[in-house]
């Protein structure tokens, strides 16, 4: 499954929807950005309806990295559907390990 790129903007347009957002801070230089981007194309598969995945490049959002405090990438954060951080997880991992790392295992049980 294909997981867009989106800006700040459009990032805070989807809180508030009803939906957990869980976002893949990447940057296109990023080696290890790469590897994890077919885990996270996984679990936007696995939780399709029920969580929204969405990238953001911290190059072009650089001020908004720094104000969530991204200190390095791949960096995944797990926001409630009102925009709340519930978890976040730096480097690669498989689909499995994210998916603990980021608490989603909840949204099914």
């Amino acid at each position: 499954m294909s997981v867009e790129v989106v800006t700040k903007a459009q990032l805070e347009g989807l809180f508030g929807q009803g939906k957990d957002v869980v976002v893949d801070f990447y940057a296109d230089w990023c080696r290890p950005c790469h590897a994890l981007a077919p885990e996270i194309s996984s679990l936007a598969s696995a939780f399709d309806g029920e969580v929204v995945f969405v990238k953001l490049d911290v190059d072009a959002e650089s001020d908004y990295a720094a104000e969530l405090g991204i200190l390095g990438i791949p960096t995944v954060i797990h926001f409630s559907a009102d925009g709340d951080e519930v978890a976040r997880t730096t480097g690669v991992a498989p689909a499995s390990e994210l998916a603990r790392r980021l608490e989603l295992g909840a949204l099914t049980s």
